[in-house]
């Protein structure tokens, strides 16, 4: 198997991971305040981990091996990486201030 294909497939499998968090460890809490549960519980660290998952798994999915995102002799990041670690970190905040602000309107306080 090719590493192009590796890379590919691999980012296939982190974004269904991502999109299967997102949907179990964000949307059902969300779901479940929309109907006034009594009591919804969410980690905070998911908003970390899903942008990771989504944003690299598109990336590797799109690109394949074509852009390093990592220098493997050195263990730094590359420009892609740090463009791509930038975006999971904006992502990541966003997504996080988004949904505890309507879980705030919806009345649910976090902490």
């Amino acid at each position: 198997m090719s590493h192009d294909l590796r890379n590919r497939l691999g980012g296939l499998l982190a974004l269904v991971l991502g999109v299967a968090m997102a949907w179990h460890e964000i949307w059902l809490p969300l779901e479940a305040a929309r109907a006034h549960a009594p009591e919804v519980r969410y980690q905070t660290t998911i908003f970390a981990i899903v942008p990771l998952l989504i944003v690299f798994g598109l990336f590797l999915l799109i690109g394949g091996a074509r852009w390093p995102y990592r220098d493997v002799a050195r263990q730094t990041l590359t420009p892609a990486g740090w463009a791509l670690m930038a975006v999971v970190a904006i992502s990541a905040g966003l997504s996080w201030f988004w949904l505890s602000s309507t879980f705030t309107a919806l009345g649910y306080q976090h902490g």
